[in-house]
């Protein structure tokens, strides 16, 4: 990465770009999505030197995608490249773009809809100019959502396949901790950030969501329910329908996989839609209807807590990444007053655990 990146990002504060600048452990800045151009010459470079690498060839780098990662196609191969950006910082180690692959690679092994990883070694993950670069294979997908059932339907038949996996997925790394999720979530609440974060989040607002996610991580880990795998960040924008048939809905994006119960990824299904009202929750609901047709039974108290927990986290990762891109701002302060007004969980948090889970014989 150039010294002229890096200042840029040191500056950015005040640019257009609005990345912010982030220490991560390691020698290289991390800048959030939406990162200007500049930045992504500088991930395009990163994209052609790793495909001389690996054998390629030239490739025209093209941008897709500008999320939590930078996505390009790697035009005129078939692969596809995700450079981690936002999420880099806290998860600097690339034990999570390894769980990542393997799990990909199980889930299409057994037949789920989901987004291939390249074939083995050069799926990464790679190192190439100080970003952290995996391969997928390109799909030619919808840019809106997919119908809302199939969607749910298609989930549900991820949830099989990942039942079946082993908790020691990826050999040599360590079984992570169920909820982990939240483990994550503590510390970036519990790192005080400079900048509009601050405004947004101040002390004792940051203290009493620390409290509120302390006192719900305790009910949850005591709850009954069985563990697996999942994706960990099931909502609208990690499902697409292919371009060639719009009836097959594909899950993206597991970098945030983790192991806990089902009802996690729900409330990362009907969570913000909830939270949110309108059209987006008449969508979340009915991929709930959908999962519900081939997934087990529920637990209805879990899925409540759980929907908290997400809207904790995502609050966590907001703070983090900085709450000035447009329409986070808006969202963050929906998701707190919503926080608000459910007010403190305390005692309550213990009266959902049961004896037993409904999924549990």
């Amino acid at each position: 990465m150039s010294s002229r990146t890096a200042r840029r990002l040191r500056g950015c504060a005040t640019a257009s770009t609005r990345c912010r600048w982030r220490r991560t452990g390691r020698a290289w800045p991390v800048p959030e999505a939406g990162a200007g151009v500049e930045v992504e010459a500088e991930v395009s470079a990163a994209c052609r030197a790793l495909a001389q690498r690996l054998g390629l060839g030239e490739v025209r780098p093209r941008v897709i995608g500008r999320f939590s990662n930078i996505v390009l196609a790697l035009e005129p191969t078939p692969w596809v490249a995700r450079v981690a950006t936002g999420t880099a910082g806290p998860r600097a180690e690339p034990a999570w773009a390894r769980r990542e692959i393997a799990l990909a690679q199980a889930l299409q092994a057994g037949g789920a809809p989901v987004g291939a990883p390249a074939p083995g070694t050069l799926a990464g993950p790679h190192r190439e100019a100080g970003w952290r670069i995996t391969l997928w294979r390109g799909l030619h997908l919808r840019p809106q959502p997919p119908e809302a059932r199939q969607a749910g339907r298609a989930l549900a038949a991820c949830h099989a396949v990942l039942a079946t996996l082993p908790a020691a997925l990826v050999p040599g790394l360590a079984v992570p901790e169920p909820w982990a999720l939240l483990d994550e979530a503590r510390r970036l609440l519990a790192t005080a950030p400079s900048g509009p974060a601050t405004a947004a989040l101040p002390g004792d607002v940051r203290a009493d969501l620390l409290a509120r996610l302390d006192t719900l991580a305790c009910a949850l880990r005591a709850h009954p329910a069985p563990l697996q795998w999942l994706h960990g960040d099931a909502q609208v924008n990690n499902v697409r329908a292919l371009q060639a048939d719009p009836a097959a809905s594909v899950w993206l994006d597991w970098e945030d996989a983790c192991r806990g119960p089902l009802e996690w990824d729900l409330a990362g299904l009907v969570g913000a839609g909830r939270i949110f009202g309108g059209p987006e929750q008449a969508w979340a609901e009915a991929a709930l209807a959908g999962w519900r047709e081939q997934g087990p039974p529920i637990d209805a108290a879990l899925l409540d807590a759980c929907i908290e927990a997400r809207a904790l986290f995502v609050v966590a990762w907001t703070a983090w990444l900085g709450p000035d891109l447009p329409g986070r701002r808006e969202r963050l302060a929906v998701r707190l007053a919503w926080l608000r007004r459910r007010g403190q969980p305390g005692a309550a948090a213990a009266a959902f655990i049961p004896a037993a889970s409904p999924r549990r014989p």
